[in-house]
């Protein structure tokens, strides 16, 4: 026996497995429980990934046979944490997200045991701050919401990553952030103390990860949220947690002065030493960067400290006040007219040459469609890619529309401030007519959005901060009363690049046929366009003020219609 033992680890090239399925092509990793390979899946011939258990000095594999063989008395552990590997390999495999590694197949061999995972190609966020250094806010920003909405996912599924870090999110070509290596996933219950196995990486673990039995929860994987992209934003490691206890960490605006105040403040309250100072949900995390609920730290350093009871009572005042002023706040948004503010704060373009109707450049990038925060099955999360565009700061115009028509056929027709407001009743057809006479009169080529350029649009871009609706977390700001459904209330539509209405107001047209597969079906295409005449009905986004339903003016609603109606309009878009 002692004849066949070998010290190499990884399975050659060439190695086939479960009965021919896969063949072993290279290895590609190695961590403390295991080894990754590239392999080939034979009947489809696609490329998968491929992780063997094989604990790091508990093991070594006999030469010919390929077989693993536990080193010392540790049989009865190996064994084990086998059994957690496959439980863990099943757990996995019941999930579905488009950020999160699909787990494919799971089986026993040479003594071991092998999960199969879909083959992610692309780089590391790791690998992607080594070779181009520190990424620009914008960039950092998308893949990390679409990190965290993995991890949101997982926690609702009791499940911790525990190992989050730059090393571990993978950026495919088209800009898609994947959550990869769940080796050290555990199932949880928030804030009960559990016995997981001590598993850490330097800077991106919290204190409660240096011992086996402790308190975790959520906010353990929002630690390494906030390290990782403080290190993504910075291009430094952060300290680590164990060295906080005695010196304190640098603030990520130190070491680069131009993040945002928000993002500086949202990365310290995640990674503050104490569990319950940090964030104690995704949510949390992403509403404070989008400054939607700002976060305030707690001053961990050792010295006098305010005590709880004084500072609940601070908070009760404080928390008075904030309803006090909220109430007031909507009383007087319901009360008196609000006059928009002024625009010279964001470039516009006007390509008609009539000074009639702004345009705002929205730069081009990849996103997540959609949402599985919904029951809508016709929106399910999927990653597209667009090219740069222009669109209307505000919906078509009444006043533009008889310009160029001649007539005027909205429902709507107030005695002032008429040829502001946005025309509606109009269908599908009478656009195109619009359209073609306004590209006539101008030498332009103005044309309806796409449905995935409306939605990249009404999210902000590669500004986006994530809201729910078009620049605001809260709908009540944005879904106007039917019985005045143009008493716009301006600070509260624009989004953040300078867009306004695309929540509320009226609901507006796409150049989309509707079909309820083709939005998921899109996923990672670039400008993508349902043309299939087939489908009947076009689509209609951006809710209305006839829409008592706050999920009916969501960024990631969809509707469909056929007919003109008095409350939708449209806005133009120029590729």
């Amino acid at each position: 026996m002692e004849a066949n033992i070998q010290t190499y680890k990884e399975l050659q090239p060439g190695t086939v497995l479960c009965a021919g399925k896969y063949v072993i092509e290279k290895k590609i990793g190695e961590g403390g429980f295991g080894i990754t390979y590239k392999a080939l899946q034979s009947g489809l011939g696609r490329t998968v990934c491929i992780k063997e258990y094989f604990p790091a000095g508990k093991c070594v594999r006999a030469t010919h046979a390929r077989t693993v063989c536990v080193q010392g008395e540790g049989e009865k552990l190996f064994e084990k944490y086998r059994q957690a590997f496959v439980k863990e390999a099943k757990m996995l495999a019941a999930l579905h997200h488009p950020n999160i590694v699909e787990v494919m197949d799971v089986f026993d061999e040479n003594g071991t045991s092998y999960m199969v995972m879909a083959f992610i190609e692309g780089r590391s966020l790791q690998s992607i701050v080594a070779t181009e250094g520190r990424q620009p806010y914008p960039v950092a920003v998308n893949y990390m919401a679409q990190v965290t909405n993995a991890v949101d996912y997982i926690h609702d599924h009791h499940i911790l990553h525990r190992d989050i870090k730059p090393d571990n999110i993978m950026i495919t070509d088209d800009y898609k952030a994947v959550l990869i290596d769940f080796g050290s996933a555990r199932e949880f219950e928030q804030d009960k103390t559990q016995v997981h196995t001590s598993m850490l990486t330097h800077g991106y673990a919290p204190t409660e990860q240096y011992t086996a039995n402790s308190r975790k929860g959520s906010y353990t994987d929002i630690y390494a949220i906030g390290a990782t992209m403080y290190f993504v934003l910075t291009g430094h490691v952060p300290l680590e947690a164990a060295a906080r206890l005695t010196e304190p960490l640098a603030a990520p605006k130190e070491l680069a002065p131009d993040i945002p105040d928000e993002a500086n403040r949202t990365i310290l309250k995640a990674m503050q030493l104490k569990a319950e100072n940090r964030h104690q949900t995704v949510r949390e995390f992403m509403d404070d960067l989008r400054n939607v609920r700002p976060s305030v730290l707690v001053d961990e350093t050792i010295g006098p400290a305010v005590s709880h009871r004084k500072l609940w009572r601070v908070l009760a005042v404080a928390g008075c006040l904030i309803v006090f002023l909220t109430g007031y706040l909507v009383f007087r948004l319901k009360t008196i007219p609000e006059e928009a503010p002024s625009e010279a704060e964001y470039q516009t373009y006007d390509f008609t040459g009539m000074n009639v109707y702004p345009m705002v450049k929205v730069e081009g990038g990849t996103f997540v469609m959609g949402t599985d925060k919904t029951e809508e099955k016709d929106c399910m999360p999927h990653t597209v890619t667009l090219n740069d565009f222009y669109i209307g700061q505000f919906e078509v115009s009444q006043g533009l529309w008889e310009t160029v028509m001649g007539n005027n056929p909205s429902a709507f027709q107030p005695d002032e401030n008429r040829d502001s407001l946005p025309v509606e009743n109009v269908s599908f057809e009478d656009v195109q007519l619009f359209i073609s006479r306004l590209n006539a009169k101008t030498g332009k080529n103005f044309s309806l959005p796409t449905e995935a350029q409306w939605e990249y649009a009404a999210r902000g871009g590669v500004k986006s901060r994530n809201t729910v609706y078009a620049g605001s977390e809260y709908p009540h700001a944005i879904c106007y009363n039917e019985e005045s459904p143009m008493n716009i209330m301006f600070d509260f539509s624009v989004n953040e690049l300078g867009i306004y209405h695309m929540s509320g107001n009226v609901a507006e047209w796409c150049a989309d046929y509707y079909n309820e597969d083709f939005y998921a079906s899109s996923e990672n295409s670039v400008d993508p366009r349902n043309n299939d005449r087939k489908d009947e009905y076009h689509v209609v986004r951006g809710g209305s003020f006839k829409d008592n339903d706050a999920e009916n003016i969501t960024v990631h609603y969809r509707d469909a219609s056929s007919l003109a109606r008095p409350d939708v309009g449209f806005r133009l878009v120029i590729n």
